[in-house]
């Protein structure tokens, strides 16, 4: 059986960037677009190697070991997986562009739901609409 890059991708985005579910809008890898290049080869013993490339949304950031060491973990378990080789990007340059249409939409109601109620709270804090 061939892993396929849409099953890369699904266990892939099973690993939730937690900057994500601060924002209150959980998203995976894939979708915040941070997995970069799949390859996957025979391995020629009835096997597949998997190789790729992972990124973070800030050079800073200290989660990449733990997104690769979840990412070996999620895809060796893949069914005909023999090995895996996970890639940290240092050259990853991650915009808001990368995010995946399903999620930008989803990141767009939640900002927009939270714009309409944030009026709401202001109002519940201070007793005042803001006009004196």
């Amino acid at each position: 059986m061939t892993v396929t890059e849409t099953q890369i991708r699904a266990a892939l985005n099973e690993i939730l960037d937690p900057c994500s579910i601060t924002a209150g809008v959980p998203a995976g890898l894939d979708d915040m677009g941070l997995v970069g290049d799949i390859h996957v080869r025979d391995d020629g013993a009835d096997g597949q190697r998997i190789s790729v490339t992972v990124g973070v949304t800030e050079p800073s950031c200290v989660l990449i070991g733990s997104f690769a060491t979840e990412a070996r973990a999620r895809l060796t378990a893949l069914t005909g997986v023999s090995a895996v080789d996970v890639r940290l990007a240092d050259d990853f340059d991650w915009t808001p562009d990368r995010l995946a249409p399903r999620y930008r939409q989803r990141l767009a109601e939640h900002r927009e739901q939270k714009r309409r109620t944030l009026p709401l709270l202001a109002v519940a804090r201070t007793g005042r609409t803001g006009d004196r």
